[in-house]
């Protein structure tokens, strides 16, 4: 059961890294899944994408995994804590965000909270793990 959980969260940070390697190299396809695009197609834009959507997801989730995989337990419970908690927040802000603004579309959110909140705990399935059963 350890390590299933162990591959679960190595799966997922891989998966989010694999996200970020998407983002950087099609940014238009960053932009399409947020439903968001460069002003009159300002190559900017697309550096956004890249940057936000490829860049940090890559980084992230690429430097957990290394956490995880090489550093020894605490450091991979650490590093995926703090990156399942940054899914959970982001579930959050889009949540207050369908709560506070006009005209977001509800299927749109809920199926983003469902999927930020899942790929959360997916993330944190190993240090939720470690530590209820030390």
């Amino acid at each position: 059961m350890y390590d299933i959980v162990f591959y679960i969260s190595a799966g997922t940070l891989a998966f989010g890294a694999g996200l970020g390697v998407k983002g950087m190299l099609d940014p238009m396809w960053a932009g399409r899944l947020v439903r968001l695009q460069p002003e009159n197609g300002q190559p900017e834009g697309y550096a956004e994408f890249r940057a936000t959507f490829g860049g940090m997801f890559l980084g992230l989730h690429l430097a957990a995994l290394a956490f995880l995989v090489f550093w020894g337990e605490d450091a991979g419970v650490a590093a995926c804590s703090i990156l399942a908690a940054g899914w959970w927040f982001t579930a959050l802000g889009r949540y207050l965000s369908y709560s506070m603004d006009s005209n977001t579309q509800h299927s749109h959110v809920v199926r983003s909270v469902a999927i930020e909140v899942i790929i959360g705990l997916a993330i944190a399935v190993w240090p939720i793990t470690s530590i209820l059963h030390p």
